[in-house]
């Protein structure tokens, strides 16, 4: 493997003010061209983030996919810097060759968590590796070919120098590239119970068959990943009935990055809960979770649990 295969993107993201305070976090960036196209593309961890640095220039013409962790950022090449161009569209199996920084990973098997890390939240696939040594996110996983498989999400240290990764898979990102709008998520406004065909795939179980995960996830699921705008859902009925789906946009506040503050309150969304993770506040966040107290309070700003999962 040659190391220029893994030649990353430094970004720092410049979060939302809070009053006097700013926050701010480092990552990496992995370089794809798609269709005649540049992007960097790496994860946003669903911080409120407000620009991104890049060799000191601020950038705030960016994407921020509500359904996934991914930011796209167009970027216009100006450095001798590899690009990948070639993807490995299949899903990842054990007896294939991965690497990153040039380190082998061992792919383990597939997973869903929730969206944003948020319980109740739709789950989407992240595709379950080990790894020695240093491991960043934003971060590109290719094969032998060094064809890109995916990106690094999120990653846990489990024992000395072993690390449990998290990857995005390179499907998502180009499915995320091939979407008209990645900031909303939609659900069926239906009776689940009533439907036993999804575009001509069956519902088993209250699951469906998904082409881009070649297995069958939860129906919310393929709606928010597969969801567009102008993008028509059928249903088959179990009284023979077929018709076009209605779909509703998820507009709860458990998928919003941003921070919302009127007066000295700021509501509860999913980019306040992660700035609090970053920021330490941990007893904080359990709270809010576990519901244990109506009164939390943070610099000076009182949080509202209006719109608690």
């Amino acid at each position: 493997m040659e190391s220029s295969y893994n030649t990353t993107i430094n970004l720092t993201y410049l979060f939302q003010k809070i009053g006097d305070i700013e926050n701010e976090l480092d990552v990496k960036g992995t370089l794809i061209s798609y269709k005649t196209n540049v992007f960097i593309i790496s994860i946003h961890f669903g911080y409120p983030i407000e620009s991104v640095k890049i060799n000191n220039e601020i950038y705030k013409n960016f994407i921020i996919c509500a359904w996934c962790d991914l930011i796209i950022i167009p970027y216009k090449i100006e450095e001798n810097i590899f690009i990948y161009k070639k993807f490995v569209k299949k899903q990842m199996e054990p007896t294939d060759k991965y690497f990153i920084n040039d380190t082998k990973l061992k792919f383990i098997n597939n997973v869903f968590m929730e969206i944003g890390m948020i319980p109740n939240n739709p789950v989407i696939m992240y595709n379950y590796l080990k790894s020695i040594g240093n491991v960043k996110s934003g971060s590109p996983i290719y094969n032998e070919k060094n064809k890109l498989v995916g990106i690094v999400s999120r990653f846990e240290n489990i024992d000395m120098d072993i690390n449990r990764v998290y990857c995005i898979p390179v499907n998502y990102i180009l499915h995320a590239l091939n979407k008209t709008d990645n900031t909303k998520i939609y659900s069926l406004n239906e009776n689940i119970e009533s439907i036993v065909k999804i575009n001509n795939y069956k519902i088993v179980c209250n699951k469906i068959y998904c082409i881009l995960h070649k297995t069958y996830i939860p129906i919310d699921s393929y709606i928010a990943i597969n969801g567009d705008v102008n993008h028509n859902f059928y249903i088959f009925l179990n009284n023979g009935r077929f018709k076009k789906a209605n779909l509703i946009e998820i507009n709860n506040n458990m998928t919003n990055n941003n921070i919302i503050i009127h007066d000295n309150t700021i509501s509860l969304t999913s980019g306040l809960l992660h700035l609090l993770r970053i920021s330490g506040e941990i007893d904080i966040v359990q709270n809010i979770l576990l519901n244990n107290t109506t009164d939390i309070k943070w610099n000076n700003y009182k949080i509202s649990l209006d719109n608690i999962c």
